[in-house]
């Protein structure tokens, strides 16, 4: 009830002015000649006008100072006073606000707005008893304003005085006859109070008074269901569905009824009878598809009946944004990608300023290797919303994959200028555009820069291990903080010890400390999770690498043919290491760094 009734201050206080307003003889004011002289009046108003510019300006400070300024002149002003309050409530000085709103009351005791403000302050510092007491006294001045009763019954319902609430709602019932919204009100107040005979009785009034309003029968019937009553309950709702089978909502309480009863298949199909009910609102039935649309999808034996009920959603609703959204998913689902890529453009044409659907086209191209497709979308797409870090960040990928390195570059700058420009606040998708711009500048030959970008990268988001990953490998190659390097390196081991780059990496890295033995243990790990699908030419040559370093020459030699077979050049390392050969080979500079 307490959340309530502070919407209900918040929605009348949106129609009172801001700031109350200074006026002189208003009713309740209580000296009857003037208090300041012309000059003195005119100074007042002069600070006054300009606190209010300042706050219209969010300048808060300068605009108390100037209010204060005010104050010192006339310290009985009303509006003044609940000026300076609802001022000190806005900069967090609480008790300051409550003593002035105090004053603004006692100075017009009649006014409401000055009234209803102090109210709110004191119920939101849960000083419920004074807040009562105003509110008792507002409504004897006010006895038919409806406002002041919804106040005292949430006033009352949150200092559990359940009577005194249920006689506020009662008294504004016999001014305003019998409706849903009261008695829906004294149905929550009297469960809240575990009053349940008193909570169904307000539904039966209700029943009784609209005889024809079928939606209280099928809450009825809801009632009945949370007292563990389902044979009563689907009494009520056979009962509904005889006399008004278009019923909309008793479909969805029948939905929750044969969930209830392990009854998944009827279950859902009174989703689908629901929404295939003309009678039911659009927002509903998108609620519900929202609600339902994992199962419609999982449903195997009912893809052809799903589909069908997309197809007429969207005729019914064909500039209903979401339905499209939906239909995408279920054909994607269904493997139908050039179908889904159509309603992803329907959606678009609707609503270009889709994010989300310009955002499933594009991975859908980069899924297809399509780089090309994936920058002209991009590009179109940021017509509409040029302010998209998103959109830019895939940009950015497909250009880096095709190697357009400086036009990625410049990609990933106006994303993060975004988020300087604070347009942007994803605190993930800014520490992947970093980690992006390390990237790309490493490939660039701009090593300290990269470095620099990898930190910022780490410093939004600490968990980010592919981001650990490829700043350890490339401080490795330039021999540069190996200590952080392994640092970085054993963290993202222990997150995937079973990731066959993250072990090469971190094998690598003790390799060039001189931590031979280690190396190996953790190479031959790498070795042990290899995926054939990757490009494992450079951890066969670091592997050989390592097996050198131990002294074991042959089995390097045999590394490093493998390597040469997956198309690494390893011919200098082969010849060097043959029994013709002293010379021991330069550490390997490949990379196993994940591609973008």
């Amino acid at each position: 009830m307490k959340h309530y009734l502070l919407i209900l201050l918040a929605v009348l206080a949106v129609s009172s002015p801001a700031w109350g307003k200074v006026r002189r003889g208003d009713k309740g004011d209580q000296p009857t000649a003037p208090r300041l002289t012309e000059a003195e009046e005119k100074q007042f108003f002069h600070y006054y006008y300009e606190a209010v510019r300042l706050r219209d300006q969010a300048q808060y400070d300068q605009a108390l100072d100037a209010l204060l300024l005010c104050y010192a002149i006339d310290s009985l002003d009303p509006g003044l006073n609940a000026d300076l309050g609802l001022l000190y409530a806005s900069i967090g000085l609480v008790d300051e606000a409550e003593a002035r709103l105090a004053k603004a009351v006692e100075l017009q005791p009649e006014n409401w707005w000055y009234n209803l403000r102090l109210i709110n302050l004191l119920t939101e510092r849960k000083q419920y008893d004074r807040a009562i007491r105003l509110a008792v006294a507002l409504q004897k001045v006010y006895p038919y304003r409806e406002d002041v009763y919804y106040m005292l019954a949430s006033l009352y319902a949150q200092t559990g005085q359940t009577a005194k609430a249920a006689e506020a709602y009662n008294t504004m019932e016999r001014m305003v006859g019998i409706n849903e919204t009261l008695s829906l009100e004294k149905f929550r107040l009297y469960a809240q109070a575990r009053q349940n005979k008193k909570a169904v009785g307000e539904i039966d009034r209700l029943i009784e008074a609209f005889p024809h309003e079928t939606r209280y029968q099928v809450l009825r019937g809801d009632i009945y269901m949370q007292q563990h009553q389902p044979d009563e309950a689907l009494a009520v709702y056979r009962d509904v569905l005889a006399k008004d089978p278009q019923n909309p909502y008793v479909y969805l309480s029948l939905s929750d009824y044969y969930n209830a009863e392990g009854q998944p298949d009827q279950a859902m199909d009174m989703i689908v009878a629901a929404l295939r009910n003309e009678q039911l609102d659009v927002d509903t039935k998108m609620g519900i598809l929202g609600k339902y649309i994992e199962k419609l999808l999982a449903d195997q034996k009912k893809i052809d009946e799903t589909e069908e009920l997309f197809k007429m959603l969207i005729e019914y609703y064909p500039l209903e944004e979401q339905v499209h959204a939906y239909y995408a998913t279920f054909l994607q689902y269904q493997g139908r990608k050039e179908e889904m890529l159509d309603e992803l453009e329907a959606l678009l044409y609707i609503n270009p300023a889709n994010e989300g659907a310009w955002l499933q086209r594009l991975q859908v191209y980069l899924a297809d290797d399509d780089l090309p497709r994936v920058v002209s979308v991009a590009d179109q797409a940021l017509e509409s919303l040029p302010e998209s870090a998103s959109l830019c960040f895939y940009k950015a990928i497909a250009l880096t994959q095709l190697e357009e390195f400086p036009a990625a570059l410049e990609a990933v700058r106006e994303a993060l200028a975004l988020f300087d420009a604070g347009k942007a606040n994803n605190k993930v998708l800014q520490s992947n555009l970093y980690a992006q711009l390390g990237d790309l500048h490493y490939q660039l030959g701009n090593a300290p820069e990269a470095f620099e970008a990898y930190e910022n990268a780490l410093r939004l988001n600490p968990g980010n291990v592919y981001t650990m990953n490829n700043y350890a490998y490339y401080l490795s190659l330039a021999g540069e903080n190996l200590r952080r390097a392994e640092q970085l390196s054993a963290k993202t081991v222990e997150a995937e010890p079973k990731n066959s780059t993250f072990l090469d990496t971190y094998a690598w890295i003790l390799y060039r400390q001189g931590s031979y033995s280690l190396a190996k243990f953790y190479i031959e790990r790498a070795i042990d999770n290899l995926d054939p699908e990757e490009d494992n030419s450079v951890l066969y040559d670091h592997y050989g690498d390592i097996l050198l370093q131990c002294g074991e020459r042959e089995k390097a030699i045999e590394m490093w043919r493998k390597a040469q077979e997956l198309g690494l050049d390893t011919s200098a390392k082969i010849q060097e290491a043959s029994p013709s050969s002293t010379a021991s080979p330069s550490p390997s500079q490949g990379g196993d760094v994940p591609s973008l």
